[in-house]
């Protein structure tokens, strides 16, 4: 017989319904029960792809003694991460007040008012290396909460006055808030800082393990097109090629896991999320664009094909992740040997898919198995087709195993990211596969998702059913990709779905204190009481909803001549600009937005002959400012852009009062987009 989680429909908590563990979902019963027994809580965090979860699970949650401990002395909670991304802020920022690194799984020993006192992550389940075992962290915390309250009291005022010190951070730089540091030069040396931290042989961030950072890597490219912008340009260009070619990358059936381990990109810690995906769609359309290398659009094209294939739901959403584990074991379903390559294609193919890919006796990963990557250059068209050829033969063959179980969950937000990539794709490449998932994926936000006349959205749409009214990145990646559908398809009414939920931002998730603007995660009328109000002030994984917010600001004041969102957003960056100053790498996607409002181009094409040349023209360049205004523009942007004489359409692209003179050419229209800004 299951526990309390059975009932629920998350894949995450589903995977503990028959652990021996008294599991409660988080919720009100679990807070009430604790109170009336005076129990402490114990909160595990985690996710459906995380192998370090499904190791502790292993361990001690599916261990009866352990279980018995756990219910004897706590009041257990069990969280998806992904469908709480707010309690997850709260106890991630928690366990960084106490000194620790964070990750999962998160373990969180708290008052029977959710405040924690004790955290860490994974505990194994005897004492090992120094550490103590799970069991033994248990027993302590029950009894230091039994016996010495005073000092689980003096814990929580430390780490609820922690969590309200982090808030204070991201507000502090307003002291010293000066109009006059928003200018180009702040970009240029933010590129300057990125460039400094990237590997110079592998490319992307830092050493081992290495992630994709996309909203740093976005920045980068962008401060690659500004004056001395070629070191960010090459190292914006060497992570995206590095990363196509390493182990990360999945070669046989698209799509990439979260990080490497290595400095090399080479072995993956192998569950691919949406959120990644999506972004790096975009990564790799901008690459396209800035180089014309087809190597780019065929990972855009295999991707796609994995999201259509692998990760549709019927309604049209997008899944969230698959696993990394597959039979127990991490990375079993991606790996092989030289045995299990020439049995699939053959000795003759084999020897050289083996040493396209790497594939040796002594192997590069666990049991003497290979990760995939491609350790030659590319070869003539006919060698490539040859090796796509054997991918695909390689792909049918690892069809027959058992594959790593996907969480079949959908999040507004991430389709919202997934949806933005796949616009990017299509508008660099001419992908059409790109524009019809989009168009999928935004029929099935704006269907199932958005309620009570598109001014709200669901977070979670699970089996038929929505749940969990949205966090502030569902507004915003929602909302920014519906303003990018209206560009790509011309249709009004995806502008329309895209300013209603800004406006919910403003009203619900936007204020003022002190002067200061602040964007929380959690919206002010939310029905539910968490302990702290959550702030989205940082880019991690995911980038900060609140600058995603403010870029669609001042996309709404640069084209439609909304003068209250141009103002928050230039009041906010200001008030944020000494920091951005100092910590790039958390404030990349800000800084992105300081590149709309210094460079943001408006382009109007007019009807007439040649306009969809123009406006294809203006899609294939590298121009991450441009908004192509429609219908739905200030009547001050469209007024007089005619054609020529001859009724040719003309483009007219403009940056705040100014526009250039008209152009009927593709190509000067493209060159036009892609000079430097001055």
């Amino acid at each position: 017989m299951g526990n309390r989680l059975a009932a629920e429909s998350s894949p995450y908590l589903l995977q503990h319904k028959d652990n021996p563990v008294d599991w409660f979902p988080w919720g009100d019963e679990a807070f009430e029960l604790a109170k009336k027994l005076d129990k402490p809580i114990f909160i595990s965090i985690g996710y459906a792809a995380c192998h370090w979860c499904h190791v502790m699970a292993h361990e001690s949650f599916e261990n009866p003694e352990i279980a018995q401990l756990m219910n004897k002395l706590f009041v257990n909670i069990k969280i998806d991460r992904e469908e709480r991304p707010d309690v997850d802020s709260i106890y991630m920022n928690a366990i960084q007040v106490v000194q620790q690194s964070g990750g999962w799984p998160l373990s969180a020993f708290c008052t029977p008012e959710g405040k924690p006192y004790f955290l860490g992550t994974y505990f194994p389940p005897t004492e090992h290396h120094g550490r103590p075992g799970f069991p033994q962290i248990l027993v302590a915390m029950s009894r230091v909460f039994a016996e010495e309250r005073h000092k689980v009291e003096h814990n929580v005022a430390g780490i609820m006055d922690g969590l309200h010190q982090i808030d204070q951070h991201f507000r502090r730089s307003v002291d010293q808030a000066d109009p006059g540091l928003l200018v180009q030069g702040l970009l240029i040396k933010a590129g300057r800082a990125l460039t400094q931290r990237s590997d110079p042989v592998h490319g992307g961030l830092g050493s081992r393990p290495k992630f994709p950072s996309s909203s740093s890597h976005d920045l980068l490219g962008r401060a690659g097109r500004l004056r001395l912008g070629k070191p960010a340009r090459e190292a914006f260009l060497l992570q995206a090629k590095k990363m196509a070619r390493g182990g990360i990358y999945d070669h046989l059936g698209g799509g990439f896991a979260r990080y490497s381990v290595d400095e090399r990109w080479l072995v993956p810690h192998f569950e691919k999320m949406l959120y990644d995906n999506g972004q790096l769609l975009g990564i790799y359309g901008d690459a396209y664009a800035m180089t014309g290398e087809e190597e780019y659009a065929r990972v855009i094209d295999e991707t796609i094909t994995w999201l259509h294939g692998e990760m549709m739901h019927s309604s049209g959403g997008l899944y969230a992740s698959q696993d990394a584990d597959s039979e127990g074991e991490e990375g079993k379903f991606y790996v092989w040997t030289p045995m299990e390559v020439r049995d699939v294609l053959g000795a003759a193919d084999a020897i050289f898919f083996e040493t396209s890919y790497g594939v040796t006796d002594r192997g590069n990963f666990e049991n003497n198995t290979t990760v995939l990557s491609r350790i030659t250059e590319l070869g003539s068209d006919s060698e490539e087709a040859a090796l796509a050829d054997m991918r695909q033969r390689m792909f049918t063959a690892r069809k027959e195993r058992i594959a790593p179980d996907t969480d079949t969950k959908i999040l507004a937000a991430w389709n919202g990211l997934a949806l933005s990539g796949l616009i990017r794709a299509w508008s660099a490449t001419g992908n059409q596969r790109a524009l019809d998932l989009a168009t999928t994926v935004g029929n099935f936000l704006a269907s199932e998702m958005l309620y009570e006349g598109g001014e709200k959205i669901w977070r979670v749409y699970k089996d038929g059913k929505t749940k969990l009214e949205g966090t502030i990145d569902d507004y915003a990646f929602c909302a920014r990709a519906f303003l990018q559908m209206a560009e790509a398809t011309g249709e009004e009414v995806w502008w329309q779905r895209g300013t209603t939920l800004m406006a919910a931002v403003r009203e619900r998730f936007y204020e003022e204190q002190d002067g200061v603007g602040i964007f929380f995660m959690t919206p002010v009328d939310g029905s539910e009481r968490l302990i702290h109000r959550p702030e989205s002030n940082s880019d991690g994984a995911l980038p900060s909803g609140a600058a995603i917010a403010l870029e669609c600001m001042l996309r709404l004041g640069h084209v439609a001549g909304d003068e209250r969102a141009q103002s928050i957003a230039e009041n906010y960056l200001i008030a944020r600009g000494p920091q951005m100053g100092q910590s790039v790498f958390a404030s990349s996607r800000l800084l992105s937005a300081v590149d709309i409002y210094l460079n943001g181009i408006q382009l109007v094409v007019s009807d007439g002959d040649g306009s969809e040349q123009l406006l294809t023209a203006a899609r294939r360049a590298y121009a991450p400012t441009l908004v192509v205004a429609g219908r739905w523009a200030t009547p001050s942007l469209l007024r007089d852009r005619g054609n020529a004489a001859d009724g040719r359409a003309l483009a007219y692209v403009c940056q705040g009062q100014t526009c250039a003179a008209p152009v009927s050419e593709p190509d000067e229209l493209r060159a036009l987009l892609e000079r430097t800004p001055q």
